[in-house]
């Protein structure tokens, strides 16, 4: 007879939790990041509980440094500090889990974009980007995502080439740009809302470029050990697990 996996602690549950090696065909969502669990992570001991860990979500370290908040540390919270969920001061998105938290400015960051490298590189521009903070642009120039060509509020976190002019989201958003490019035909020369745009044949095509960005962050999350997806699917993710804990307590 197999001896049962030792259980652990951690202080954002109630419960031990033992190992658990996640597949896809689960569809676990991290209680801890709010994304799509596969591979290592903790499950709680309890059958009747739904809580589930990556890995890296429970080696998370209790306080850490960065330079996009340099004057106060972030300290791990795991739950939102404020009503049921935050916003990301990072990618802008929502978060009801895990969040590195200033209370002192009310600063939040997901525990996947905290980890997010400095400089990265990229087959689709000759240039490493440049992990920024806020908008490279001054005197309310608009800074456009060169992938799906929405604007990037100037407070969000970007990748930018400051020689080419060339920049996208934090996280990547080549699933819309793909479909984009399958639904509409290819279009010719328009304009930028940046202005004095310097294309000089860095762009690539679109769904190219769109592939690629994909395959750099998918290895970013390896490297980080945190699998972090998509943060468009955050919505998604978050309304399953309301979902599946509404319905064990209607058991």
């Amino acid at each position: 007879m197999a001896a049962r996996k030792p259980s652990v602690r951690h202080p954002s549950h109630n419960h031990p939790l033992r190992s658990h090696k996640a597949q896809v065909e689960e569809e676990i969502i991290c209680s801890g990041c709010d994304l799509d669990l596969v591979g290592a992570s903790f499950k709680c001991t309890k059958s009747e509980c739904d809580y589930f860990l990556h890995k890296s979500c429970f080696e998370l370290p209790r306080e850490t440094r960065h330079k996009a908040h340099p004057d106060h540390p972030l300290t791990l919270l795991y739950s939102p500090p404020y009503e049921s969920t935050y916003t990301c001061d990072a990618c802008g998105e929502y978060g009801s889990g895990f969040t590195y938290n200033c209370s002192i400015c009310q600063y939040d960051v997901h525990v996947g974009c905290v980890s997010m490298p400095e400089s990265v590189e990229r087959e689709g521009h000759r240039h490493p980007l440049t992990l920024l903070y806020r908008s490279p642009y001054e005197n309310g120039l608009i800074f456009n995502c060169d992938v799906c060509e929405e604007t990037v509020p100037d407070n969000l976190w970007s990748y930018y080439c400051k020689e080419c002019d060339y920049g996208t989201h934090l996280h990547s958003c080549a699933v819309e740009e793909e479909e984009e490019e399958e639904e509409e035909p290819k279009r010719g020369g328009g304009g930028n809302a940046r202005g004095n745009k310097n294309n000089n044949g860095n762009k690539g095509g679109r769904g190219s470029a769109a592939s690629e960005l994909a395959a750099m962050l998918e290895a970013q999350r390896e490297m980080e050990k945190m699998q972090i997806e998509l943060h468009m699917e955050m919505q998604r993710a978050k309304i399953a697990k309301k979902a599946r804990k509404a319905c064990l307590k209607l058991i």
